[in-house]
């Protein structure tokens, strides 16, 4: 959940790097070696949310959580994957985090939904919403 984050935060880590005496000097370095992978890494993370959320949602049958993570999803790997998007700081940093927390809400919503699901007693299956 921090990655989209870290990502968003790309664009002051060059600017961290000016100085090669700052602290972070090291870490901001291994973080711009990594955007170069992000497209990877955004794909890596938008598949697990689909397929963790589209497993809760065969068990509890509510279509939000999968709903939130294909929105989230979508919007990180456009971030990724769209050169346009890249190129601007600011775009690519507010759809790349928006897309982290769409994707960390459709954890949650999924969390709780299965949840209240192992709660039910036997036979009780809770009512589809399509």
């Amino acid at each position: 959940m921090l990655l989209p984050l870290l990502l968003a935060l790309l664009p002051s880590a060059l600017l961290a790097l000016r100085s090669f005496h700052h602290p972070w000097h090291g870490p901001m370095t291994l973080l711009l070696r990594l955007s170069r992978w992000e497209w990877l890494i955004a794909i890596a993370a938008a598949s697990l949310c689909l397929s963790s959320t589209a497993a809760g949602w065969r068990r509890h049958g509510q279509p939000l959580p999968l709903l939130l993570a294909v929105a989230g999803g979508g919007a990180l790997l456009l971030a990724a994957m769209q050169p346009q998007l890249r190129d601007s700081a600011l775009w690519h940093g507010l759809l790349a985090a928006t897309g982290g927390a769409l994707m960390a809400s459709a954890h949650l919503c999924n969390r709780a939904l299965l949840k209240r699901f192992l709660q039910l007693p036997a036979g009780h299956a809770p009512a589809a919403t399509y």
